[in-house]
């Protein structure tokens, strides 16, 4: 059991809130992230986001919302770094449209309930039998301990005693690698927008930057085989989930 090799998995969602409890708070689009590394290679990738950060004088926390034009060289490095990366790995879950959600008839009426099964389908390729798993989910409210409970009792009766899951809340601001997988979702839930004109320059960039380094298109979803950045588009039709 010792000798089991260790991943970390980092994760963010945009846009998570059930939206017809908020619909004028958030889109219709929700994405979740989740970015696995091996743990013995966690100092060297904070160390070269770190160095980038210096290198492009970037003081601040890498947000979607909080973008920079200014900095367009930052950016190219740090989506270069990792897609030349064999040492990261990402998986989204795109749902395009929650309004069209019946969670009373698929998901006992719990919101809560349809966002693990969505974790779920962004964690569970993402986790090999035998290793041990330690999960990061970025802090964002209170209920955040419930969040941890239900995930880790989906993720145990999927995987039972095969797998050795720990799950953990972490701040966005404390942790380089939550920040990345804030970037990437972001531009996931922008290009998959079709209620804004999307008119902002500098996402638009980095949204053909990664489609130019990943070969595809990020409101389309990646074929289920594809390794190292996969992008499952959620099927939804009136009805459904």
């Amino acid at each position: 059991m010792n000798n089991m090799k260790e991943f970390k998995i980092f994760c963010d969602e945009s846009n998570h809130l059930f939206y017809k409890d908020n619909p004028t708070l958030c889109s219709r689009v929700m994405v979740l992230g989740a970015l696995k590394v091996p743990s013995s290679e966690i100092i060297k990738i904070n160390k070269t986001i770190k160095y980038l950060k210096h290198k492009y004088k970037y003081n601040k926390e890498i947000k979607w919302t909080k973008l920079n034009l200014s900095q367009k060289g930052f950016y190219d490095e740090l989506l270069e770094f990792f897609f030349s990366s064999v040492y990261m790995w990402f998986k989204a879950v795109l749902i395009p449209n929650k309004t069209i959600l019946q969670h009373d008839i698929y998901n006992q009426g719990d919101h809560d309930l349809f966002y693990y099964k969505m974790y779920y389908q962004a964690l569970h390729n993402l986790i090999d039998i035998d290793t041990k798993i330690k999960i990061y989910l970025d802090y964002k409210d209170t209920k955040s301990g419930d969040k941890i409970k239900g995930l880790e009792k989906v993720l145990f009766n999927k995987f039972k005693q095969s797998v050795n899951i720990k799950i953990f809340t972490i701040q966005s601001h404390e942790s380089n690698i939550v920040q990345l997988v804030d970037l990437l979702i972001g531009a996931i839930s922008y290009k998959a927008r079709n209620d804004i004109e999307h008119v902002s320059e500098i996402k638009n960039y980095i949204i053909n930057k990664i489609e130019t380094l990943a070969n595809i298109e990020l409101d389309a979803g990646t074929p289920p085989w594809e390794n190292k950045f996969n992008i499952f588009r959620i099927q939804l039709s009136k009805g459904e989930q």
